[in-house]
C-alpha cells in the first residue's frame, strides 16, 4: 500500500512517502483559498491510498479562530484523499474529527509517539524549523503540555526557528545599540550568512521582497541597527548574524538544561538540527533517518498509518 505524510504548518507544507519527500512553502494567511489546489496536486503526484495529516496552520490568522482553522483543513484533506486519518494530542489517530481542538498543533506527537514505537524511551526530543522550536520530555510516555500556550509557560515551546524570526527577537543589543523591533531581518539572514543555510534553503520570502544573496542579507541585517550597508560595514554587518546566532544558542541551550533530566539523551532533528549539536550532546535524526530529519512529523505519519 502507497502511504503518505503531511505536515499542514502555518508557512510549509511538508510530505513524506519512502522514497521522497518535499517541504512547499504555502504562507496559509496568504493563499488560503490555494490550499486546496496544493494538496490536490500532491495527491496527483504520489496517488496514495492512505494520508496521515498533522496540522499546525490552525493559529494561522486566515482563519477567526483554531475550531475553524482545523475544520476547514481536516475538511479539504477528507474531499481530497480518499482515506485519510489525523492526529489528535493524545497521539491517537481518527477518521472524523469531532472536537477540532484535541487536533491543534499536534505534528510533534507524531514524532515522539513514532519515537516511542520504535522502542526509545528516557529522552528529550527537540525540533528546530523555520519557525518555531519545540522540546519535548518524554520518559515511558510524552510528559508535555497538549496546548501551545501551556508548553509556551512551560518552556517546551521556543517561538523562534532557523528561518523566519525576525532578528530583534534573538539579539538585543549590538555594540551597546538596541535593535529596532521592526521587521528589517530574519533569521534566515543570519544563518546563510554564518554559513550554516544556503540560498535554497531560505525558503520563505525576504523581509524587503528582496533577493537572498549573501550581500543581500547583510543588507537587511544592517538596517535591523538604523544603518545600510555603506554606513555600518560588510564586517560589522556579518559580526550581527554570528553575535545573533550566538545569542540564539544560549537561548536554546538553557531551555534544553531546564528539561533535560538525568540519563536522557536528546533527539535532534529539523533543519536546525545543526543547532542542537553545537549547544549540546545529541542523537541527530538524520543519522538514524536521513534527511527525513528536516520534516519529521511528516515522515513519523507516515510511518503511523503504515501501522493501522
Amino acid at each position: 500500500m502507497s502511504s503518505l505524510g503531511i505536515d499542514i504548518g502555518g508557512a510549509n507544507i511538508k510530505v513524506a512517502t519512502h522514497n521522497s519527500y518535499e517541504i512547499i512553502y504555502h504562507p496559509i494567511w496568504r493563499y488560503r483559498e490555494r490550499l486546496k489546489d496544493v494538496l490536490v496536486k500532491i495527491s496527483e503526484k504520489y496517488k496514495p491510498e492512505r494520508v496521515g495529516v498533522v496540522i499546525t496552520a490552525e493559529l494561522s490568522d486566515a482563519f477567526k479562530n483554531k475550531d475553524e482553522g482545523i475544520q476547514f483543513i481536516t475538511d479539504l484533506c477528507k474531499r481530497v484523499f480518499r482515506d485519510v486519518y489525523f492526529l489528535d494530542l493524545n497521539g491517537k489517530l481518527h477518521k472524523e474529527i469531532k472536537n477540532p481542538r484535541d487536533f491543534a498543533a499536534s505534528n510533534w506527537v507524531a514524532s515522539v509517539r513514532f519515537l516511542l514505537a520504535e522502542g526509545y524511551r528516557n529522552f528529550l526530543f527537540v525540533d528546530i524549523g523555520s519557525t518555531t522550536t519545540d522540546i519535548i520530555p518524554v520518559s515511558d510516555d510524552i510528559e508535555a503540555g497538549k496546548t501551545d500556550f501551556e508548553r509556551l509557560k512551560r518552556g517546551e515551546l521556543l517561538y523562534f526557528g532557523i528561518l523566519r524570526t525576525p532578528v530583534f527577537y534573538i539579539l538585543k543589543k549590538f555594540e551597546k545599540a538596541p535593535l529596532c523591533p521592526e521587521y528589517f531581518a530574519i533569521t534566515a539572514d543570519v544563518f546563510l550568512v554564518t554559513g550554516d543555510i544556503s540560498e535554497e534553503d531560505y525558503i520563505c520570502d525576504t523581509p524587503d521582497g528582496k533577493g537572498k544573496s549573501y550581500e543581500d542579507c547583510l543588507r537587511r541585517l544592517a538596517r535591523t541597527v538604523c544603518c545600510d550597508l555603506e554606513e555600518l560595514g560588510l564586517e560589522k554587518a556579518k559580526e550581527i548574524a554570528f553575535e545573533a546566532k550566538e545569542s540564539m544558542k544560549d537561548m536554546l541551550s538553557k531551555a534544553i538544561s531546564k528539561k533535560l533530566k538525568k540519563g536522557m539523551k536528546v533527539f535532534a532533528c529539523g533543519i536546525g538540527e545543526f543547532l542542537v549539536e553545537e549547544v549540546c550532546e545529541c542523537v541527530k535524526l538524520s543519522d538514524l533517518y536521513g534527511d527525513y530529519s528536516k520534516l519529521f512529523p511528516a515522515y513519523a505519519m507516515l510511518r503511523l498509518v503504515e501501522e493501522i
